[in-house]
Parts: structure tokens; sequence; C-alpha cells
């Protein structure tokens, strides 16, 4: 794997003049590698096609989130087999046909993950929507899902445009022309790929954190001032049974009366239930945003010092292997989205169950 990377790598080799003497890896450590980057990448097949099929076989009208959920499965899986396909090529140096495949993928490699980035930047401005203010309903939805899909990928594509004209196969190497190599434009896709998204994902998921907040501590009010009247009510009702025993009121008088009182409970363990979806949602906000943060911005950074200043050889002794876990640490959200939807959220855990059991989702 070439030092140089752009959302995978480029080919280019790495001048060894003035180069730092790289550790060398061990074989158990390279198993150790390979499996993990195995691991990774099926487990973001199988569990976005999951997610996928989850998600087509909904019946009803699906809301905006599940098609957003669905378009960054799709992308996801588009990523992961590019992904596997660049790191065959870079375990195989000399297959010219591998090399050629990576070179050609690249570009795809770089839509798709962009596509999964601002699918999560809409998502969280899609929460905030929903929440604050919800959108339209009606025949404007079918609408406004194809126009934000369609927008998604067209962004990706215009962010990405200079590596379709800017990566050339020749004499068995992929090979970056200037147009990719620009200082403006690496700092430019910085700015589009990772600080812009991550803005709209903070500044959406503050607003959406402290609405919820806000709406779990006006439930928590209203269940303790509910369960204070009701507890005075029970009494009373209770006293009342006890006057129509004496007074020996019919059974369906007293049937009536206990109906009342368990309706009241469920309507409070109804309460508790929302306030506890909620909570569930905030965890799931707060573990994306670390995900995103922490799998991405190493990747970012490190892409943005070598191009900027212009970094043509190794500058540490373990800077090899650095770029090798870096680029296996951005294919790890890919795989733990999956596992964040089937394990934080109903929909998609009662899915999951069933595709293992090989039931119906529907059913």
């Amino acid at each position: 794997m070439s030092l140089f990377t752009n959302t995978t790598t480029n080919g280019t080799s790495i001048t060894a003049e003035n180069a730092i003497e790289q550790y060398e890896e061990p074989k158990a450590l390279y198993i150790f590698r390979l499996t993990l980057f195995s691991v990774i990448i099926s487990a973001s097949l199988i569990g976005n096609s999951m997610v996928c099929y989850a998600v087509c076989t909904i019946p009803s009208r699906k809301p905006l989130s599940y098609h957003l959920v669905a378009n960054m499965a799709f992308a996801e899986i588009l990523s992961s087999v590019c992904l596997a396909v660049m790191f065959a090529s870079w375990q195989n140096p000399t297959d010219v046909v591998l090399q050629e495949a990576a070179c050609i993928l690249n570009p795809l490699q770089v839509v798709a993950l962009l596509v999964v980035i601002y699918s999560l930047a809409a998502i969280a401005f899609y929460r905030y929507r929903f929440i604050v203010n919800s959108l339209p309903r009606g025949p404007f939805v079918k609408k406004i899902t194809i126009l934000t899909i369609s927008g998604l990928w067209l962004l990706s594509f215009a962010i990405a445009c200079p590596f379709f004209f800017g990566l050339r196969f020749r004499n068995g190497v992929c090979i970056e022309l200037p147009v990719v190599n620009n200082e403006y434009y690496v700092i430019i896709r910085f700015i589009l790929n990772y600080a812009l998204p991550y803005v709209i994902m903070l500044a959406s998921y503050g607003a959406v954190a402290w609405n919820l907040n806000r709406r779990i501590g006006q439930i928590e009010k209203r269940t303790r001032n509910s369960t204070v009247a009701s507890i005075d009510q029970n009494q009373a009702e209770l006293e009342v049974m006890q006057d129509n025993e004496q007074q020996r009121y019919t059974p369906c008088e007293e049937n009536e009366t206990k109906k009342r009182m368990v309706e009241q409970k469920s309507r409070r363990g109804t309460k508790h239930e929302t306030t506890d979806l909620e909570r569930d949602l905030l965890k799931m906000i707060f573990v994306l945003i670390i995900t995103f943060v922490v799998c991405y911005f190493p990747y970012q950074a490190h892409y943005v010092w070598e191009r900027v200043c212009n970094i043509t050889a190794y500058q540490f002794k373990y800077h090899q292997l650095f770029i090798d876990y870096n680029f296996i640490l951005i294919c790890l959200p890919s795989a733990l989205h999956p596992l964040c939807y089937g394990t934080m959220n109903s929909f998609f855990a009662k899915a999951f169950s069933k595709i293992i059991l090989c039931k119906s989702v529907q059913s």
C-alpha cells in the first residue's frame, strides 16, 4: 500500500530517497490485519444487505429516514466491494488485472464514501426537522425522498469528479494527474468530505439532543404530576367501591371502575416507554457521532498533511503500519452501522432476528 492515499490509494510509488527505514510487519501481525479486514468487510456486506432487505420489505409507506438508511447501506456495500478489490491489489502488486481494477474502482469508492457521509448528515438534519418542525406529509413525501437521494449522489459525483479524470493506469501503475494533487482541491475536499458534514451532524444532533432532553423532562414532570393525581383518584375510587359493596352495586359497575384504573396505569406505562425510546435515540446519536469522528478524522487529517506538505517519504518508523491500520479504520463504520441499527432500533432488531431465523420480515 503506498504512502499516498486519496480515499483509498493512488498507486504512486514512494520515493525511497531520504525515507526512514520502516518497521517490518511480523507475519502474525499481517495475518491479524488480513483477518480483521476480512471480518469487517464481510460484516459490512452481510449487515448492510440485511438493512436494505429489511427496509424494502416494509409494507406500508416508509419514512424518509428509512430511505436514507437504505441508501447509505447500499453505498456502504458498493464501498466495501471497491475496498476489497483495492486491498487485494495491494497484497498482489504484480497482478496487473487487480491493479487496473483498483484504479478504475477508486473514483467509485470515493463517491460511495461521500454518499455515506452525506447520508449521515441528511439523517441528522431529518431528525432535527422531524422533532422541531415535521416535514410535509402526503404526495410530497415521495418527491422529497427522490430529490434528497438523487441530490446526495449528484453532490458526491460532483465532489469526486476530478478522480474520474485524474487517475490513469499506465505501465502497470495507477498515476495521479495534477488535477487530483492540487493542494487547493485537497483542502476543499477536506472541508466537503469531513468538516461540512461534521458541522451539519453536530448542529442537527445537538439541537435534537436539546429538544429531546427538554421533552423527556416535560414527560417526567407530567408523569410525576399524573401519578400523584391518580393516587388520590384511586383512593377515592376504592372508597366508592367499598361503598358500592355495602350498597350492593352490580358487578358491572365495579368492573367499570377497575377498568378505568387499569387504563390509567397503562397510560403511565406508555409515558415511561416513550421516555425510554427517546433516551435510546440519544444513545444512538452519540454512538454515530463518535464513530464518525474517530474513524474518519485520522485518515482525512493524514491525507491533507501528506498533500499540502508534499510528503514524499516515510516520516517515522511506523508510518507504513499507521497507513495500513488507518485504512482499516475507515472501513470500520460500514460494519458498525448495521450493528447500531440492530441494537438501538426496535424495527431493525426484529427484522434482523426474523431474517436470521428465516422468517418473513412482514410477519
